[in-house]
């Protein structure tokens, strides 16, 4: 696997930013959804703590950091791609931008959070690397504060069809379970407080049929507990182990 440090810089990014969330296709539709519940936990938080420190890390062009730093008394994204950063620079008001790696040069040692984000990064980073991140991010997470991150690849969702179809052309597609999401959080001594599930029905769908009804859908079956395992991205939130 190649160093996933390296994923998202030169054209990449542009692609990411451009193409992927473009307006209106599936994973804009599903980041729809996902701000919803973002929103639910940062006024959760913040009326439990009106002045909190927030870090996005990873935080690429800056799509979840601008829609929560307005919660934030101070908002920090840290990302090791430049070009990303430049994203963000034309979306967020207030938060403190760094290009940085921060598992090879931590120019964030010693500060502490009551939030950090980490959205589409472990799914693909891989073990040593996840280690690497977690490592370095646990330590700046303040008392009583919250973690929030997710994998966009559950393997009981509509996913395990695209694995399938890599497979036979023998291609990997990284994949996780449920339980295997739990663990994760658990191995790095955080307790999981809640899980959202988001993204029932298949990317194909909204190209083939009615993205309007589509995302009506998705909407709907993310109000419904179960459908958690099922759902393609799983959205936990944690805090530290008592």
């Amino acid at each position: 696997m190649k160093d996933y440090r390296m994923s998202h810089l030169g054209e990449k990014s542009r692609r990411y930013e451009e193409e992927i969330y473009r307006k209106g296709d599936y994973d804009d539709a599903i980041w729809q959804i996902e701000k919803l519940i973002l929103k639910k936990e940062a006024e959760a938080f913040f009326r439990r703590r009106p002045y909190f420190s927030y870090l996005d890390f990873g935080c690429g062009g800056g799509r979840v950091l601008e829609f929560l730093e307005e919660y934030a008394s101070r908002a920090v994204g840290v990302d090791i791609s430049p070009d990303m950063i430049a994203y963000a620079k034309k979306r967020v008001k207030k938060a403190e931008l760094i290009v940085a790696d921060l598992t090879k040069h931590d120019v964030l040692a010693g500060q502490r959070f009551d939030m950090i984000t980490a959205f589409r990064i472990f799914l693909n980073a891989g073990p040593e690397l996840s280690d690497e991140i977690i490592n370095v991010l646990m330590p700046k997470l303040g008392e009583d504060g919250v973690f929030i991150f997710n994998f966009h690849g559950n393997i009981l969702s509509y996913r395990i069809f695209t694995k399938l179809w890599f497979m036979l052309w023998g291609r990997r597609l990284n994949t996780i379970s449920y339980w295997s999401a739990l663990g994760f959080a658990r191995r790095y001594g955080l307790s999981v407080r809640r899980v959202y599930g988001v993204g029932i029905m298949p990317k194909v769908f909204y190209r083939l049929i009615s993205r309007r009804l589509m995302f009506k859908l998705d909407y709907i079956f993310a109000e419904v507990p179960f459908m958690k395992y099922i759902s393609y991205n799983l959205i936990l939130v944690c805090e530290r182990q008592s």
